[in-house]
Formats: structure tokens, sequence, C-alpha cells
């Protein structure tokens, strides 16, 4: 065993990994799939079952994209119901909480590019 693997670069990074909070970057709203790096998208991107939900997607975008949005306004609006309800908070408070859900819906899924552009 190294000198105190447990503050090692490699094992913080294993850790985080573990955690399932990465980037969002890497992430596949259709597939609900997060890849750790871009060659591990990559290979996502080319997969069958990738291709399969993007023809799905090109059928009728329109659907899934306001589907994913009303998702998204419902689950943000019932987490500040019960966090914040007899409070005032910042959004981004809320938001931060709301992300920390790992299956939560991403912004960049919905019909709104901004946090203040949802509000």
């Amino acid at each position: 065993m190294g000198k105190n693997d447990f503050l090692t670069p490699k094992a913080i990074a294993n850790r985080i990994k573990a955690k399932g909070l990465q980037k969002l970057r890497w992430y596949c709203q259709m597939c609900q799939k997060q890849c750790r790096d871009e060659n591990g998208f990559k290979c996502h991107c080319m997969s069958e079952s990738h291709q399969r939900q993007m023809q799905i997607f090109g059928q009728n975008p329109d659907r899934i994209v306001s589907g994913y949005s009303e998702e998204f306004e419902r689950n943000f609006l019932d987490l500040m119901k019960r966090s914040h309800r007899f409070s005032r908070v910042a959004a981004t408070v809320v938001y931060n909480e709301f992300i920390n859900d790992r299956h939560h819906v991403h912004m960049n899924s919905t019909q709104w590019e901004t946090l203040t552009e949802f509000l």
C-alpha cells in the first residue's frame, strides 16, 4: 500500500465518482446516463440504445422537451413547497438543493436556458 491512500488524488476522484454527481457536461437526459469523461460520452452517443432514443426524440421533439419542462417545474415547485414554505429564499439556493438529487431533470433538457428565464 502507498502512503496515506485515503488522501491520494486517485482515491478522492474514485469517491467523487462513486457519489454519482459529476460534471453535467457528460450527461444524456434522454438515456438518463451519466458518463465520466468525453470519451465515455462519445462512446455512449455511438451506442445503439442512444441512437434509438434519438430517433424517438426526432419524431416529436416538442412533446419531449415540454414533458421534461413540466416535470422540472413540478419537482422544483414541490421542493420549494416542502423545504421553504414560509420563508423567503433565493432561487439559486433552492436550485442547488434541487440538483443534489441524483435523478433530477436537468435544466438543459427543458425549454428554459437559465434559471432566471424559468422564474
